[in-house]
């Protein structure tokens, strides 16, 4: 399956009409490409599973927050004005975005030498 082959998939899979979140789920098919050391003329259907959910937990975390990335607030302190951010494995911009340690776990399996086709 080639990455355009890959992109009508997914966004058939997730019933999504229009060309808005093309670019997104391109992005996580060539990131995909990346860390497996795959061509992007030749990606395996078995993938399409896990392209799917990581597109899908980002248009859920952009439904419920907005467009980009907003990090979650811990606590506030108004006397001296310090904020801290509540940041864990899962509500960085690198897990929301990028591929996080479950993504790369889940691609290990799929994963080719570098130079091998």
């Amino acid at each position: 399956m080639t990455a355009s082959e890959m992109l009508e998939a997914v966004k058939k899979n997730l019933k999504i009409e229009d060309d808005s979140r093309d670019l997104v789920i391109s992005d996580v098919i060539l990131a995909v490409c990346d860390y497996c050391n795959l061509s992007q003329m030749c990606i395996p259907d078995i993938l399409e599973p896990v392209i799917r959910k990581k597109i899908k937990g980002i248009l859920d975390y952009e439904a419920a927050n907005g467009t980009g990335y907003q990090p979650e607030i811990a606590s506030i302190k108004e006397g001296d004005g310090t904020i801290t951010w509540a940041q864990t494995e899962g509500n960085t911009k690198a897990t929301i975005y990028g591929l996080s340690d479950s993504d790369k776990a889940a691609l290990r399996r799929h994963r080719r030498l570098r130079g091998y086709v």
